[in-house]
């Protein structure tokens, strides 16, 4: 059997002409320049840190603002403290907390309660869901690829992307109706003077 198939194949291949080449090796791609060390590890061009850095969305032009947060702000896995300003001053407090592994940044943003000073109680979990107007995972866009969001210290993004915030605020009490809530990325705006101390 194997000899005919042979036999056949050689007879369409005399009938074809010149048999084809064999295919020739394919030379592998150049790699490509200044990859991140790690999957979620980007390179921010802002020359500013974190904690000082502004924010806009181009949507309905509500401001993401960091500052540097204080000592009794920075517990558990913290990384960072921000508020989200509508145009009229209205503010919504937060924070963003890292986790360990491979996990996401999450960030939190609250309205409706007063967020706890240095003397304060913190708030019970009853109290915090009831002011949570948003809690989603947070990425730096640099470049246009997503990572993990930087550290007080260290450069702010060219882009945050908080997902699914603007439909979260949406359907909350803070805006009157579709089209007064923020997009879910902001650009950077501007850095801000750090306070004197």
């Amino acid at each position: 059997m194997r000899i005919g198939v042979a036999t056949g194949l050689a007879l369409v291949l005399a009938a074809c002409g010149q048999p084809a080449e064999a295919p020739k090796p394919v030379a592998p791609a150049p790699a490509a320049a200044a990859e991140p060390v790690e999957l979620g590890e980007t390179q921010s061009t802002i020359d500013c840190p974190l904690e000082n850095a502004i924010y806009t969305d181009p949507q309905a032009g509500w401001e993401l603002r960091f500052r540097p947060g204080k000592p009794w702000e920075m517990g558990g896995m913290t990384s960072s403290i921000m508020e989200l300003v509508r145009k009229d001053g209205t503010a919504l407090w937060g924070e963003i907390a890292s986790n360990m592994g491979t996990s996401r940044d999450v960030g939190h943003l609250f309205f409706g309660c007063t967020r706890p000073g240095a003397e304060d109680d913190d708030l019970t979990e009853a109290q915090y869901d009831a002011c949570r107007q948003w809690t989603g995972v947070v990425y730096s866009l640099n470049k246009g690829e997503p990572g993990y969001m930087s550290s007080e210290g260290g450069n702010a993004p060219e882009r945050i992307l908080l997902t699914d915030l603007g439909r979260k605020i949406r359907y909350s009490e803070l805006v009157d109706g579709p089209g007064g809530e923020p997009w879910d990325v902001f650009d950077f705006k501007s850095c801000a003077k750090p306070a004197a101390n």
